[in-house]
């Protein structure tokens, strides 16, 4: 089956923007530039992968911004120009020829639905597509010296932008035509327009735009602050379950509460459901993937380990991505033991790491009834909701 990556160069230092380093990291609107770029293909269910190419002292960072909103993104090292980043990034892509690829500018933050959906329709209709947008000023051809040499008819003329969407075993032979030949493109339809195969335009958007200059991220700002300046309100839901199993400690909210029979939950971690429940609220509010994908129990590193850190870890990622935790409400699931004389501590666990006023936490416990295996003692579950909320 045909499947669609995306490709985002994020090497260029962006000299005309600042002298402080890569464009990409600067803020908009509280949020690294990249970090927005990412999210708006991560959101969407279409793309298989997400390859991000940087260059090497940036490494690090870059990998810290994506795997905060997209975990299962590749952040790969990018070459000497975009150029060269563009055939490393779809060389790190495990793909068939028949695949299609979205290369799309890290500084193009703004990209929207409309024409990620567009480029989409213009790549099934005729096999590539490339967003851009007619040219509504008047154009002059000048001299050296800024002298006006003639005036260039702008009918038919084009600002291209990016997606750049071509199926991959093209790219990839019009990348190593162009190297193989030395010659230098500013996009990918160049390089493919090189080979002879017609390019199709699709309509893109004024609004995204290129951040190259710090007039740029000002009209940038300027176009996010209606919605920066506008409540918004997720909600999520968490849930887990995990057995009872003889010599486990029993951990719930951060607390570890002693039993009469020696048993605990089992579980790749301390198995703390409740904490597990409230991370899963959150990230679903957030719009991030599950606690199954940030930590897996296939990785080594999370065995035992303290679920109040993979809180921690998760409260971050959201944090990252402006929202704010309103409030909380939880429910465990248990037949024994007493999980009231513990509740108290575990809000405080609770409230202190989400930095949230205790009246913003609910924590509550009941039985089953002696319904099911929750009621004859198997296991116990916790069920969580959270609110969140972004912007004034």
């Amino acid at each position: 089956m045909t499947q669609i990556h995306v490709v985002i160069p994020a090497a260029g230092l962006g000299a005309r923007f600042s002298t402080s380093g890569n464009k990409v990291f600067a803020s908009l609107a509280g949020r690294p530039m990249l970090g927005m770029t990412v999210d708006a293909f991560r959101r969407r269910s279409e793309f298989a992968s997400i390859t991000v190419v940087t260059g090497e002292e940036d490494l690090s960072r870059c990998r810290q911004i994506v795997n905060a909103i997209a975990p299962e993104a590749h952040v790969v090292l990018g070459g000497a120009t975009r150029q060269e980043s563009v055939l490393l990034g779809l060389s790190a892509i495990n793909g068939a020829d028949d695949d299609i690829v979205f290369v799309h500018d890290g500084a193009r933050p703004l990209v929207s639905d409309a024409v990620i959906d567009r480029c989409m329709e213009g790549q099934r209709r005729n096999g590539n597509a490339v967003a851009a947008i007619p040219v509504a000023d008047t154009l002059k051809l000048a001299s050296e010296n800024q002298t006006v040499q003639r005036n260039i008819d702008r009918d038919g003329v084009w600002a291209v932008q990016t997606p750049q969407v071509f199926p991959l075993g093209l790219l990839r032979e019009a990348h190593a035509a162009a190297a193989r030949e030395n010659f230098v493109g500013t996009d990918e339809a160049s390089l493919v327009e090189r080979l002879g195969i017609p390019v199709h335009l699709v309509e893109g958007s004024s609004t995204n735009l290129k951040v190259t200059r710090a007039e740029d991220a000002a009209v940038a700002e300027a176009l996010l602050r209606p919605a920066q300046n506008k409540t918004k309100m997720r909600v999520g839901f968490g849930y887990d379950i995990h057995r009872l199993e003889f010599g486990r400690r029993l951990v719930l909210g951060g607390v570890e509460i002693p039993t009469t029979d020696g048993r605990g939950l089992d579980g790749h971690s301390d198995a703390d459901v409740l904490l597990h429940a409230i991370c899963d609220s959150l990230l679903g509010a957030a719009g991030l993937p599950d606690i199954g994908h940030l930590f897996p129990n296939t990785d080594p590193a999370y065995a035992g380990a303290d679920s109040m850190m993979l809180l921690a870890e998760v409260y971050r990622r959201v944090s990252e991505l402006g929202w704010r935790v309103q409030n909380v409400d939880a429910t465990i699931v248990a037949e024994a033991p007493k999980i009231g004389p513990y509740t108290a501590q575990m809000r405080n666990n609770v409230v202190q790491l989400l930095g949230i006023e205790p009246s913003c936490l609910g924590i509550k416990a009941t039985t089953n009834e002696g319904l099911g295996s929750l009621g004859q003692g198997q296991g116990i579950a916790a069920h969580a909701v959270a609110c969140l909320s972004q912007g004034d």
